[in-house]
């Protein structure tokens, strides 16, 4: 960020509207760039053996969300549902949502009252079981009895049109038509310690069994013994605990910052990509020392920002030496230091790394 390109000139006078570039975060998320350690690479072999989730610790920006859509697209042709956890989370928020709002307005006189199978939209983990199941593997009712075709409560879910047979669950998902046989996804549960306590223990059966039932509905989702189970991937930042009941159900790994400048550098240049950054091992050493000294460690997510924004710098490439390149990484301390305290204790770290 040379002083040409800055946005604030300090004058009244009304400018162009600056080019900027496009958000690095999502460039950082693109599937193929992330560089998974051996051990990462076990916790996933080891999962998908057993068919559990895996629970996912580390870092804020460690890269645990990237994972995910790592594994989708290069084990699993792309096939990737995410849900980002808030805060009011609970079960049904991963499998299924129904628009009460709309229905008590098509409840209103002068307007129609659709099925109920209108209303409801399928959540990431919720398709996912949908998707491992073929789509003529019959429903069932919620109780787990099997269905006949002259039920009334199915004309209420799927309409008075429906088909005479036992509905299947290919009629939950009717405007998926690419949808033609089983199909194993990749389902990103990001930051599940943020839900309420009650939400993990909530999933128990859905982890087990890869079932789950509609109770407004009366129906049950149950795959087949042979289905391709949905490949789970849990994140949590370690904010709150976990009940042991949902940690017994889980592969468990911990994303830890890499020690090795080896291992860091080689995750620099997978996600960075052709990027040329001018006397890295040095930008390295300083970034360990902001680690090292600062309240709030900075992270991967923070380096991989840091270094692309030092790599588009004229005048950090024409440096020759570190005081050379102290004023234009002063400039962008902001993205290390996310505290009032460490943005001052970043700077003087940057002053004697500057001198040394």
């Amino acid at each position: 960020m040379n002083d040409a390109e800055r946005i604030f000139t300090g004058s009244r006078t009304q400018r162009a509207e600056p080019e900027l570039p496009a958000p690095l975060e999502p460039q950082l998320r693109e599937n193929g760039q992330y560089l998974p350690s051996e051990a990462m690479q076990n916790a996933v072999e080891v999962a998908l053996l057993l068919g559990q989730p895996l629970l996912l610790t580390g870092e804020p920006g460690t890269g645990k969300t990237t994972v995910a859509a790592a594994l989708a697209h290069e084990r699993f042709g792309g096939h990737f549902l995410e849900m980002q956890v808030k805060s009011t989370s609970g079960r049904d928020d991963l499998l299924y949502r129904i628009d009460e709002l709309a229905r008590f307005r098509d409840a209103q006189p002068g307007r129609t009252q659709r099925p109920l199978i209108d209303y409801i939209e399928f959540r990431p983990l919720g398709e996912a079981i949908l998707r491992a199941c073929d789509p003529q593997t019959p429903l069932l009712h919620r109780s787990g009895r099997e269905l006949h075709a002259d039920e009334k409560f199915l004309d209420d879910v799927f309409g008075a049109a429906r088909p005479r047979r036992v509905p299947v669950v290919g009629d939950l998902l009717p405007e998926a038509r690419d949808w033609t046989g089983p199909t194993r996804y990749v389902v990103l549960i990001d930051e599940i310690d943020k839900a309420p306590r009650d939400m993990p223990n909530d999933l128990l059966e859905e982890f087990d069994r890869m079932a789950f039932a509609i109770p407004e509905a009366d129906l049950r989702v149950k795959p087949q013994k042979d289905a391709k189970r949905p490949i789970v991937i849990v994140t949590s930042n370690s904010e709150k605990s976990l009940p042991d009941a949902f940690l017994r159900r889980c592969a468990f790994h911990h994303i830890a910052f890499p020690e090795d400048d080896l291992e860091l550098t080689a995750i620099v240049r997978s996600r960075l990509g052709k990027l040329r950054i001018e006397r890295l091992g040095d930008l390295l050493e300083l970034f360990r020392l902001w680690r090292a000294k600062l309240q709030r460690r900075p992270g991967t997510a923070e380096l991989l920002q840091w270094l692309e924004l030092a790599g588009t710098s004229d005048s950090i490439a024409a440096a020759r030496s570190r005081r050379d390149m102290e004023k234009p990484l002063e400039r962008l301390v902001h993205v290390i230091a996310k505290q009032e305290a460490d943005l001052t204790s970043a700077r003087s770290i940057l002053e004697d790394w500057a001198s040394a």
